[in-house]
């Protein structure tokens, strides 16, 4: 049964993308990787942003994937999907796919290629809009696109689009609040960069955090004790995970890698599981290290999480 349509909040996995030895598409491991999100207790899934390899898998392949996690999610929970592309035209027809298929919202970045300023991109962002009655999400990352948005530019946007109702931030803590008192109340505020400030976030009032996939067990429960009132509970959580997230968060292709090495070691993903060539290794030193960091979170392997989801 499809959920009741409410706000997206909490914690929303962005899903990495799943690739065979050949590179191509494996939709039988997008659908574990669906399934080992849901059973973290995944309040949402976004697809196809910057932890899904989104430059190295086509419109036609992004919407077979969307279809595939669409089908196996089956309206538990929110699904979120990328649909920027360097072209308007391409966005929009990705944004009429993903409301077709059943998705329950879109999140669109600046395409990295335009140049253009924010007075430029606004067309982009309104022709979207106008493509969909789903809830967009605009992501502002200027360390990984190359363009900054503004808050003022965005308010102007959802006054003129309304569904244009979320925006999807990488930044500090001073900046998601920023972002939080000049947007609301028409525009709610999601942070990203893998969950490292979740609870400031949480406690500026963002709405949500869309980190990687990896750990949604581990961010779900400090979400939940920080907006349950155990702060305390929540901030000695975040303590032990903080080491795994400075290191793997140096960079989207280090992070992509360490975050499908983890789920290898998990039990979600087969050994040998690796981003779309061409791409970095996880190489023997970072091996070295996520089995120190790992080490310390003593985190549930997958076939567990099922097993306790089932029952």
């Amino acid at each position: 049964m499809k959920h009741e349509k409410k706000p997206f909040r909490g914690v929303l996995p962005a899903l990495c993308t799943t690739f065979g030895p050949d590179g191509a598409l494996d939709l039988e491991a997008q659908r574990h990787a669906v399934r080992f999100v849901l059973a973290a207790g995944a309040n949402g899934i976004v697809c196809f942003g910057l932890a899904g390899e989104v430059n190295k898998i086509t419109p036609e392949e992004r919407k077979t994937l969307a279809a595939t996690i669409i089908d196996e999610v089956a309206g538990r929970v929110p699904v979120l999907v990328g649909v920027g592309t360097e072209a308007a035209h391409t966005s929009r027809e990705l944004a009429r796919f993903a409301e077709a298929a059943g998705a329950d919202g879109v999140v669109v970045p600046p395409p990295i290629t335009s140049h253009c300023d924010e007075d430029g991109l606004a067309p982009y962002f309104g022709v979207i809009a106008d493509a969909t009655s789903l809830p967009m999400t605009i992501q502002d990352a200027p360390a990984y696109l190359g363009m900054k948005l503004s808050a003022a530019g965005i308010r102007h946007l959802a006054e003129q689009h309304p569904n244009i109702q979320y925006v999807k931030v990488e930044s500090g803590p001073e900046e998601t609040a920023r972002w939080v008192k000049e947007l609301a109340p028409i525009v709610k505020v999601l942070t990203g960069n893998a969950g490292i400030f979740l609870i400031d976030d949480i406690q500026l009032g963002a709405v949500g955090n869309v980190p990687g996939t990896e750990l949604t067990d581990v961010l779900v429960a400090i979400y939940r004790d920080e907006t349950e009132g155990r702060s305390a509970a929540a901030r000695k959580k975040f303590d032990r995970l903080l080491p795994y997230l400075m290191f793997s968060l140096q960079g989207i292709d280090h992070y992509n890698a360490c975050c499908k090495e983890v789920l290898v070691r998990r039990g979600v993903f087969k050994p040998g599981a690796a981003l779309r060539p061409p791409a970095p290794v996880v190489d023997d030193v970072a091996m070295k290290m996520i089995d120190r960091l790992l080490g310390d979170l003593a985190l549930t392997p997958y076939e567990a999480m099922a097993r306790a989801s089932a029952a």
